[in-house]
């Protein structure tokens, strides 16, 4: 965001966040990177678990946990008008049922390397939408870092769809398009969430967000009478608790602070690098071997990451 365009909206300029932003931010650079994983061995454990009814679990767990944090540590949320509650609500909505159940939902159909990948549009996307809604004009460095990065992914996802084994399913390209939706809808979430800034402590605003999605996808999971299993495997436990703890407890309030601290190019960064994560812990838990051309990406994803965190104009 320039200078001219944080004047016309009232918000200061802030290329680069303090320093103690930059340990949230590779919170989510490793909790985010390796979700999808635990994802993949929640769902292939001997309890019946469906996506959605994990992503209910997960999220309603995880909602109640941050709240409990965030209330004995800072007390309750406060007052918030209906516009600021109404805005919370809609940035949860799209963010927690739109961008991550929806990639949930593909758990089942793709490796859980591949799924992180193809979620790496997001920073384009963060900007797209930002210059639409608020006007900014991203700088020259973050300008070309973007496609720099999104030509990584492009490498790490190409093998993918040619049909090397990571999407095991027969229609890969409905998989892709319901990743790039959700990859959307993330995005505009993550644009949007930025005018809750200073009005809620980042707990409580990942405790709403998360809650109003549980709710949701609660009430369309009822429908199907499901009931919680009672008998879970030890990785399928160890893996939920994982989700749960630092998936939605430390690794959503951490994200809030980066949104604060960071413009949403940088901020949505966590994409570029999570399928590096992703992808190594696939291969070294799940044996999801990458091609030599996704791990040639990875590096041309890390090339853009340098770039646009590098000091200076």
């Amino acid at each position: 965001m320039t200078l001219q365009t944080a004047a016309a909206t009232g918000r200061p300029a802030r290329a680069r966040g303090p320093m103690g932003a930059y340990g949230h931010l590779l919170a989510i650079y490793l909790i985010w990177g390796s979700t999808y994983l635990a994802v993949k061995l929640c769902l292939s454990g001997p309890a019946p678990l469906s996506p959605l009814h994990l992503q209910v679990l997960r999220e309603g767990c995880g909602a109640l946990l941050l709240a409990c944090i965030t209330a004995v540590r800072h007390g309750g949320p406060g007052r918030l008008s209906w516009r600021e509650a109404g805005l919370c609500a809609l940035t949860g909505i799209l963010m927690w049922v739109g961008g991550n159940a929806l990639a949930t939902s593909c758990a089942p159909y793709a490796h859980s390397g591949f799924i992180v990948m193809a979620m790496g549009t997001i920073p384009l996307w963060c900007t797209l939408l930002d210059c639409v809604l608020n006007r900014a004009r991203p700088t020259p460095r973050v300008l070309a870092a973007l496609p720099l990065g999104l030509g990584g992914l492009v490498m790490v996802v190409a093998p993918a769809l040619s049909g090397q084994g990571a999407i095991v399913t027969r229609h890969p390209v409905v998989v892709v398009l319901v990743l790039q939706l959700a990859a959307v809808t993330w995005a505009l979430g993550t644009v949007l969430q930025r005018r809750l800034a200073g009005r809620l402590r980042p707990g409580w605003t990942a405790a709403i967000q998360m809650g109003v999605a549980a709710l949701i996808l609660g009430g369309a999971s009822s429908a199907g009478g499901w009931s919680v299993p009672a008998h879970v495997g030890a990785t399928q436990a160890a893996s939920f608790a994982f989700l749960v703890i630092f998936g939605s407890v430390v690794a959503p309030a951490s994200y809030i602070v980066v949104l604060r601290s960071f413009s949403p190019e940088m901020a949505s960064t966590f994409a570029y690098v999570n399928p590096v994560v992703g992808v190594l812990l696939g291969w070294m838990v799940l044996g999801e071997r990458p091609a030599a051309l996704a791990l040639a990406g990875m590096a041309v994803v890390l090339g853009s990451i340098a770039l646009m965190m590098r000091r200076g104009a």
